[in-house]
């Protein structure tokens, strides 16, 4: 017998398995849902290397590998079920010049979301049968209470109290008071229908100190926080569908722009508005962008679009969390995470503002920033639900419901919600009440 002729069909297989785990294949293709649509941002894994690759904005995507040995591919996005593609000798049959076209569909997430309920009955913070709550801030282990007796407009008063249902001290506000405001440095200020006044406590007395209204608005309010190199504000004006997040360096004026937020189909609207205006209103609009520089589509936008019901204003809020900056960007559909020089380093889908949800997320996402926590606020039938936000994929797969319906101004901290709340068909005042969030 021939001994080559015995051994060559041997050698022919092993050189065949050896040149399936070698040669070098690229993939692409688009991943879109049942519906057709392309998925942007799909996040794609080689089961052979840690590297990540994404698709693009048309859902796109395209990568190469050495090995396809046992090779897989899984791809994941927060909104819809993961997949995993396994490569065959038969797919890999089907390249052309070592491209191999692999074209995905994911099914929409239909996970069924656990909803947790408070044990314990909700506690009163605080409280009294003479005065309403509608306002508060904490400071320490204590509150600055901004309450009424009957309407807040003519009694208005500022009360100091504990979180043991305390009431430590009274003042009577200036006339017209609004609402409490607390800045980047922790400030407290009462801001009035004519005036803004800084709060500050001494000897368990208040004392108000009127601060330049204008100065107030133009920086203090802009100033969303600071990291231990840079304060962070925006241009944001509720008016316009755009706006730019900043950072500066502290005692210098030089700014950098660190992100650009737009809700682009909103835009269109907006800037179709000066189409069918009438000729005095272009008239007028194209002299105001002369004098200001500022488009004249835009004046007729403001003028017009943002009366309409159709308008809402932007809303990606900004947080410092440790040593990462976060924004969500609403209208790119992604939380960016920013590194201690306001670099971006990752950027996660996020989707509990779209689909069936949408028409039940409430602004704004709540930050519990002793525990470091992101939560968004739902409202449904009167209740409220508190989801937490996973910071690694985006994800709100826990809802914590709360105990009462119409409960105003939720905040948390340290793991308790707080919340202002009046029994329904009862005499009682608004107290303030608080739930330990659970989560398991």
């Amino acid at each position: 017998m021939n001994i080559r002729l015995l051994f060559t069909p041997i050698l022919i297989f092993l050189l065949s398995q050896l040149t399936y785990g070698q040669n070098s294949y690229t993939f692409f293709g688009k991943v879109s849902n049942q519906f057709g649509e392309k998925i942007k941002d799909v996040r794609i894994n080689l089961s052979n290397s840690n590297s990540v690759f994404r698709t693009d904005s048309n859902g796109n995507y395209e990568l190469t590998t050495n090995n396809t040995k046992n090779l897989s591919i899984k791809f994941y996005h927060v909104s819809y079920d993961r997949k995993k593609v396994y490569i065959s000798k038969s797919l890999l049959k089907k390249a052309k010049g070592n491209r191999v076209k692999l074209n995905v569909e994911l099914s929409v997430r239909t996970l069924r979301e656990k909803v947790i309920y408070a044990k314990e009955k909700p506690k009163v913070v605080f409280g009294n049968e003479t005065t309403s709550i509608a306002d508060y801030e904490f400071i320490g282990d204590y509150m600055i209470v901004l309450a009424y007796e009957k309407s807040l407009k003519k009694d208005g008063y500022l009360q100091l109290a504990s979180k043991k249902n305390t009431l430590i001290t009274q003042y009577k506000t200036p006339s017209r008071p609004k609402r409490l405001f607390r800045d980047f440095e922790n400030r407290v200020y009462l801001i009035t229908e004519y005036k803004v006044y800084n709060i500050s406590i001494f000897k368990n007395e208040f004392r108000l100190r009127p601060v330049n209204k204008e100065d107030f608005y133009r920086f203090t309010t802009r100033i969303i926080d600071t990291t231990s190199n840079h304060f962070l504000y925006s241009d944001f004006n509720p008016n316009y569908p755009a706006f730019n997040y900043y950072s500066q360096v502290i005692n210098d004026t030089a700014a950098k722009t660190i992100h650009y937020v737009e809700n682009t189909f909103m835009m269109d609207l907006y800037r179709a508005e000066y189409k069918y205006a009438p000729n005095k209103e272009k008239l007028w609009a194209y002299r105001q962008e002369l004098v200001t520089g500022i488009d004249k589509e835009i004046w007729i936008g403001a003028a017009n679009f943002t009366q309409s019901i159709y308008y809402e204003p932007l809303y990606a809020p900004l947080f410092v969390n440790n040593d990462t900056t976060l924004i969500f960007d609403h209208y790119n559909d992604y939380l960016y995470k920013l590194d201690s020089e306001l670099n971006k380093f990752d950027s996660v889908p996020i989707a509990y503002h779209k689909n069936k949800e949408k028409k039940n997320w409430e602004q704004p996402i709540i930050k519990d920033k002793d525990e470091h926590k992101m939560y968004v606020l739902f409202l449904k039938n009167g209740y409220y639900y508190l989801k937490p936000v996973s910071l690694e994929d985006g994800s709100t797969s826990v809802s914590f419901k709360l105990a009462y319906k119409y409960v105003e101004s939720v905040k948390v901290e340290n793991g308790f919600v707080y919340y202002i709340y009046r029994p329904y068909e009862s005499s009682q005042k608004k107290y303030l009440y608080r739930e330990i969030i659970r989560t398991i």
